[in-house]
């Protein structure tokens, strides 16, 4: 009876995919889950949970058994709450393009459980356009292999970002030419802002570069924006809600979130929601370098004075490349970055600050140092909220291409709660981390990994006690 069960056992398993049944989220920092571990570059991760407590995580695939053979290709994998992959080894393509460089896209999770997502598409006659496309949890494209065409014509178009909103829509936004678009689509694909979208125009003698878009209450979504005046004028962040119907509620002059001097050529700040109708801003500007954090409220008002508050006013340091995360209970915000100290020293670290409601700094004039000087370079800051406070990752790099990935918890008060623990202790070069949170409060990580080639996509949970893996 034993050796008959055996055998029936066995059997089973042999119908199992192996890479299904093995690979799960992994307690090895120097493992590590691969998401797309193949021939060819993967780049730009993103991460974003799902309702089940798992994730979806999209990426650019230089894949050469694509038709073209070559030219970066948009992926998805959908990994449940344990880090099982939910489909094939290496993810779905969802278009096959042709494209020989990158730009950003977006990616977002909808009411249902469908992956959105926004990217540059060149397989149609009529040239680069933007595309918005809707993905169930199962792997079907809802709008069809060609997913729905947003943004067309002779216009450069760029960075294409794409939100889910409240009420079952979607919004995508892009640069088109000096200005800004975005277009609404319905559950099914249909557009809502006209034929083309709805213009947000730059004035004469400045370009307007989308940075980020997220949904807000009763299907609104916030824009935020770069003002450029040329290549080497100042540059300023702005932002914007729109309603359903595409009306600006707050005016048609934005609201300035900064103006005080400028911001680094080619950074593009991200900004998350509080929860209440309005967004909490991280930035940093260039002299000096300092970090800065704002946050709007639904109205449109600033709750941080203009030009918002510097984690640290110690300008001998250069603090750049922050990131913020938000408590929706007690209206706190966090800020972390990385803290250089001035040339000759190439030492790094990163540091954090909190603010209350009003803006006013909570640990100290210079804040909390996280992770003290050292002789590598830091990038990729990221944080997330958690329940017990914010949880900071980012990756150092002692050496060309000998990166690793710690990340930190600290909690209100601003004593580290989780010193500095290893997420991916193997040495390689790492580039585009991306961080959320889950459902169940568990963090997930996803960055492109040389350790094997190029570049493969790996990604990492961090449980609410910073333990890696089941």
């Amino acid at each position: 009876m034993k050796n008959f069960l055996l055998i029936i056992s066995l059997s089973l398993l042999n119908f199992l995919p192996c890479s299904r049944a093995l690979a799960q989220w992994s307690s090895d920092p120097t493992v590590n889950l691969g998401v797309a571990v193949k021939p060819g570059d993967q780049v730009q991760p993103k991460v974003r949970p799902t309702p089940d407590g798992g994730c979806y995580i999209s990426w650019f695939d230089n894949d050469p058994t694509g038709k073209p053979p070559f030219g970066y290709d948009v992926f998805l994998q959908r990994l449940d709450a344990s880090g099982v992959a939910q489909w094939a080894d290496g993810g779905i393509r969802l278009a096959d393009l042709g494209m020989s460089s990158t730009q950003d896209y977006g990616l977002d999770v909808d009411l249902n459980g469908n992956a959105v997502l926004a990217f540059l598409d060149d397989r149609r006659p009529s040239g680069i356009t933007v595309t918005a496309m809707k993905v169930r949890p199962t792997g079907e494209q809802l709008w069809g292999k060609f997913g729905r065409e947003v943004g067309v014509g002779p216009a450069f178009k760029g960075n294409p970002k794409i939100t889910a909103t409240s009420d079952g829509s979607v919004v995508v936004g892009w640069i088109d030419g000096n200005n800004l678009m975005l277009q609404r689509l319905t559950r099914s694909g249909q557009r809502q802002w006209g034929a083309s979208g709805i213009t947000i125009a730059a004035p004469a003698g400045l370009t307007y570069s989308i940075a980020d878009l997220h949904a807000s209450r009763e299907g609104s979504v916030i824009v935020s924006f770069v003002s450029a005046a040329g290549f080497t004028g100042p540059k300023h962040l702005l932002a914007n809600k729109l309603d359903s119907s595409g009306a600006l509620l707050w005016g048609p002059d934005h609201v300035v979130v900064f103006d005080g001097g400028s911001l680094q050529f080619g950074n593009f700040p991200e900004f998350v929601t509080d929860g209440a109708g309005g967004a909490v801003f991280g930035w940093y500007e260039v002299d000096p370098l300092q970090s800065r954090a704002q946050h709007i409220l639904a109205d449109g008002a600033e709750a941080f004075p203009h030009n918002g508050v510097p984690g640290s006013t110690d300008v001998s340091h250069f603090d750049v490349s922050p990131s913020v995360s938000y408590d929706k209970a007690s209206g706190a915000t966090y800020l972390f970055w990385n803290e250089q100290l001035p040339p000759p020293s190439t030492d790094q670290g990163v540091s954090g600050q909190k603010f209350n409601a009003a803006g006013a700094p909570q640990w100290g004039a210079t804040g909390v140092v996280v992770t003290p000087f050292a002789a590598a370079a830091v990038l990729n800051v990221t944080s997330v909220f958690t329940a017990a406070g914010p949880l900071v990752v980012w990756s150092s790099e002692a050496a060309f291409a000998q990166d690793t990935i710690t990340g930190a918890k600290l909690d209100a008060s601003g004593a580290v709660i989780c010193p500095p623990f290893a997420v991916s202790s193997i040495l390689s070069s790492k580039s585009r981390l991306d961080l959320t949170i889950s459902q169940t409060g568990v963090a997930f990580a996803a960055w492109s990994d040389g350790r094997n080639d190029g570049g493969d996509i790996y990604a990492q949970d961090i449980k609410p006690d910073c333990t890696l893996g089941q």
